[in-house]
């Protein structure tokens, strides 16, 4: 039976109070019923008046020592780590020794100091990726409205005499301008998934069928590309899925067009499918050259770029595989990568079978 401080405390005054009336009670009934002499009873009375001084101060200093121990003790390491996290330090931990009130509040203490510190250091996260988010867009957003200017300014001073070259200038200004849409799309695009604005259009569909509709597409694409081998194995499974055709269609693109730009020449690339009990599971692998073991944890993470030289850059803010990541998971599926430098990268993303 666990006994609470409250409980300590109202037994030690009662102890204190009660213990030196008890003891003169019985002195009391024992001089009244005796024979001795007066000298020998003022003798059992100073006797029984030192023994119940010192049960008085015995039981005092025990309440003292219990108050030092259990209460003030604490209190001081509460203190303590107050004043340490006043400052700056969320590190101090605060072990509560006893299983009292007292140590209920201690341990307390030290889940909120936890918790404040789990918060902050979200936040820190937060504010260097919001930095680094400015600083990408600040790139992507000058590289191309630099060369768009170049460009610009060529064709209004006279560079580009002949047609041929007009053309081609103006080829590389749209390209440019394609490359800022996408940037601002995908911003945009993220910013509504996060927020929950982007609604999915969820319809039942016959798993083969959709991957059908999905590879077919990169099939004709790369039918006469010398620089593409894809390879779609099949049957695909047939099975009752729900699919967002258009958003997934955004991810299969994100994907394959990045193991088409990094996976090597000729970049080979597989398609196919299986089932997996309760989910349909979807492979792109390519033969390039693989990601890093540092970036693979970080892969679908917001504004992620990978090895800062871009070797393998995903998205133009690092963004592609971010919104790929919450597109799959809000078809209530999941996304991921195995990868090996030198041998090639395989995505996989998954989506619940329904019947």
């Amino acid at each position: 039976m666990k006994l609470g401080i409250r409980f300590k405390l109202i037994a030690s005054l009662t102890g204190i109070i009660f213990i030196p009336v008890v003891l003169m009670s019985i002195s009391g009934v024992r001089e009244n019923h005796g024979d001795s002499a007066n000298g020998a009873t003022g003798i059992n009375f100073m006797f029984v008046l030192g023994f119940l001084v010192v049960a008085f101060v015995l039981c005092a200093y025990l309440l003292a020592r219990f108050i030092t121990r259990r209460i003030l003790l604490p209190l001081k390491e509460l203190n303590d780590a107050s004043e340490q996290i006043m400052n700056g330090n969320l590190d101090v931990e605060i072990r509560s020794r006893y299983n009292d009130e007292m140590g209920n509040f201690i341990s307390a203490f030290d889940v909120m100091r936890a918790r404040l510190k789990e918060s902050l250091d979200q936040q820190a996260a937060y504010e260097q990726a919001r930095n680094e988010l400015v600083a990408n867009i600040s790139h992507d957003l000058r590289t191309p409205i630099t060369s768009i200017r170049g460009y610009v300014e060529g064709l209004q001073d006279g560079i580009a005499r002949d047609e041929q070259k007009v053309a081609r200038y103006l080829a590389v200004i749209k390209n440019k301008t394609d490359q800022l849409d996408r940037l601002i799309e995908d911003l945009f695009q993220f910013s509504q998934l996060e927020s929950g604005q982007l609604a999915m259009e969820l319809r039942e569909s016959d798993s083969r069928e959709f991957l059908e509709a999905m590879a077919a597409p990169f099939e004709l694409e790369f039918h006469e590309d010398s620089s593409v081998e894809l390879t779609v194995v099949r049957p695909f499974p047939s099975r009752l899925i729900q699919v967002d055709r258009d958003r997934m269609a955004q991810v299969f693109e994100n994907i394959i067009e990045n193991a088409k730009k990094y996976g090597g020449r000729p970049a080979e690339m597989t398609i196919s499918a299986q089932e997996e009990g309760n989910w349909i599971r979807i492979m792109i692998k390519d033969s390039g050259i693989g990601i890093s073991e540092d970036d693979l944890p970080h892969l679908f993470e917001r504004f992620y770029r990978g090895e800062k030289s871009r070797s393998r850059a995903f998205g133009g803010a690092g963004l592609g595989l971010a919104i790929c990541k919450q597109i799959v998971e809000k078809h209530g599926g999941r996304i991921g990568v195995q990868s090996k430098q030198g041998i090639g990268t395989e995505f996989y993303l998954t989506l619940p079978i329904i019947k």
